[in-house]
């Protein structure tokens, strides 16, 4: 019978989760300036494929918080498989919680590609902590988001 029940349990911790995994984002936190309700949010990977670098495009996009400085949160990692891009905030005008770690977010903002050197890639690192996953050593190509609106969804 505990065996039976056991199964039972994991079928429907299974199930759960499976549905949690797919359920509409909610926005429970808000950061800079109103998300524009026009237009749907891209996944970054679909957003990096569009991006045409001749010009300044604001976009809006979706991900999920991989990391966010230790120091200021004043950056943060969006990730979409294997693909991330580093979100900063206009201005600087706004931070998110240093503490904004696995939560889907929707970012709007400026798209852009560039080459990150060593010493800003150290200082990321730096930046990051503990729990940077990111291996960067050298020059790297990077892309990033300077955004106007951040939307977390919470972890529960």
């Amino acid at each position: 019978m505990n065996k039976l029940a056991g199964m039972l349990l994991c079928i429907v911790a299974a199930v759960v989760f499976t549905a949690s995994a797919d359920k509409p984002f909610t926005a429970d936190q808000e950061f800079g300036a109103p998300m524009p309700s026009e237009g749907q949010a891209l996944s970054l990977t679909e957003a990096i494929a569009n991006l045409d670098t001749s010009t300044d495009q604001f976009v809006k996009v979706m991900g999920q918080v991989t990391e966010v400085c230790q120091a200021r949160g004043c950056w943060m990692i969006l990730l979409d498989g294997d693909t991330y891009a580093r979100i900063t905030f206009e201005d600087y005008g706004f931070f998110v919680p240093m503490q904004t770690s696995m939560q889907r977010s929707v970012v709007y903002g400026v798209l852009s590609e560039h080459m990150l050197s060593g010493e800003q890639a150290d200082h990321f690192a730096q930046d990051a902590g503990a729990q940077s996953t990111l291996k960067l050593e050298g020059e790297v190509k990077e892309y990033s988001i300077v955004a106007r609106a951040v939307q977390l969804e919470n972890r529960s």
